[in-house]
């Protein structure tokens, strides 16, 4: 199943690696579990990306 969350836990490689999900009425995934990322590791990124312009 193709995904385009990749902050999702099940994502990898543009694919769910569940086997079944079950879609709310919105058409989210209700199996989704966002991963976390700490603040200061998210802003390093941030700055990373923004460099290379």
């Amino acid at each position: 199943m193709v995904c385009e969350n990749k902050f999702c836990i099940y994502w990898s490689d543009d694919q769910c690696v569940l086997k079944e999900i079950t879609l709310d009425i919105q058409g989210s995934c209700t199996s989704c579990v966002y991963i976390t990322i700490d603040e200061d590791k998210l802003e390093d990124l941030r700055r990373s990306q923004l460099s290379k312009d």
